[in-house]
């Protein structure tokens, strides 16, 4: 299986390794890349390939862990965001219901919408919170108690929820960069292997005759011509009596194809830069899904997709389906 994305680094990166080990055996001797076609301070060796392969694992699982800790951090931001518009919605109506003709009752804010920005969801916030205590001290002066709207709910723990919106929002722009920069610390390892696997194709013909099994054996880099299968087809959603996201494949009638991995992305759009393997089903298994992977707290939204992959390299995937796993 040749290269075809970050997922795929893995298998094959492995393939030429115990191609190298082979190879250096039938050899009786290590065989070394040049230094020069590789930039680097001394001649490349299997145990550098090797170490690589190490490290781009410990990336990949970096990348894993902050998109599972963006995943639960998005849905922690979305749960304040919805009970903020709640408690924000209460305050106007209770307003319009006691004070609508007061200067105060004329000066409320629209409610944002929940998929709305994090300038333009707080900002309203804000506006509410400093309204809402200008309208106690305002009843109080009248001899009134301060206005408490559904539950005896009150603008402190308005105030305090608004604060705690603010952070989780913060903490989420965190997680978002910090992602970015494991992608590239991935990717940055990704680009080391490459050039030695590229520079190891070129010396085993080199380096064994014409005809010998080290060369037809060699591990594909790219894919070859040939046919991208079908797309298969994915249907997901969340199965709320089994707390977990389920569903079913429709398999790529390709004949080629010789298996499927559902892949999954933390949120609602799908990055196949930061695809996560879920599961591997190999041709002729059942299509059947069952996970909470990026689903593990209310509110969590992930992207899957079923991806049908060639002998030869080439796949197709289906059209993204997002799960999200409601508040309540």
């Amino acid at each position: 299986m040749p290269i075809v994305g970050p997922t795929s680094y893995f298998s094959v990166t492995q393939a030429f390794i115990n191609h190298w080990e082979d190879a250096n055996t039938e050899h009786g001797a290590a065989i070394l890349l040049n230094k020069d076609e590789l930039d680097l301070p001394a001649d490349a060796s299997i145990a550098d390939l090797t170490a690589l392969l190490a490290t781009l694992e410990l990336r990949r699982d970096d990348v894993e862990d902050v998109a599972q800790d963006l995943s639960i951090q998005r849905a922690v931001a979305t749960g304040l965001r919805a009970f903020l518009i709640a408690k924000m919605g209460d305050f106007n109506d209770m307003m319009r219901a006691e004070h609508g003709s007061s200067v105060y009752g004329q000066s409320l804010s629209l409610v944002p919408g929940i998929n709305d920005g994090r300038d333009a969801l707080l900002k309203p916030m804000r506006d509410t919170r400093r309204l809402w205590a200008k309208v106690n001290t305002w009843r109080m002066s009248l001899g009134m108690t301060e206005l408490l709207t559904k539950g005896a709910y009150s603008q402190g723990a308005f105030h305090s929820a608004v604060t705690q919106a603010r952070t989780a929002l913060d903490d989420l722009e965190e997680q978002e960069q910090q992602l970015g920069i494991e992608i590239r610390m991935r990717n940055s390892v990704q680009d080391q292997i490459y050039p030695i696997l590229k520079i190891y194709r070129l010396k085993i013909p080199a380096t064994f005759p014409e005809g010998h099994a080290m060369i037809s054996s060699l591990p594909a880099l790219t894919p070859t011509p040939g046919k991208t299968p079908i797309a298969p087809g994915l249907t997901m959603g969340w199965l709320a009596v089994n707390a977990r996201a389920e569903g079913s494949g429709t398999a790529s009638p390709t004949s080629l194809v010789i298996q499927h991995q559902l892949r999954a992305v933390a949120g609602p759009v799908h990055d196949e830069n930061t695809e996560i393997v879920v599961q591997t089903i190999e041709v002729g298994q059942p299509l059947a899904f069952a996970t909470t992977w990026g689903l593990t707290v209310p509110g969590g939204v992930t992207s899957y997709r079923l991806v049908a992959m060639t002998a030869d390299g080439h796949e197709r995937g289906s059209a993204p389906a997002v799960v999200s796993r409601p508040l309540a």
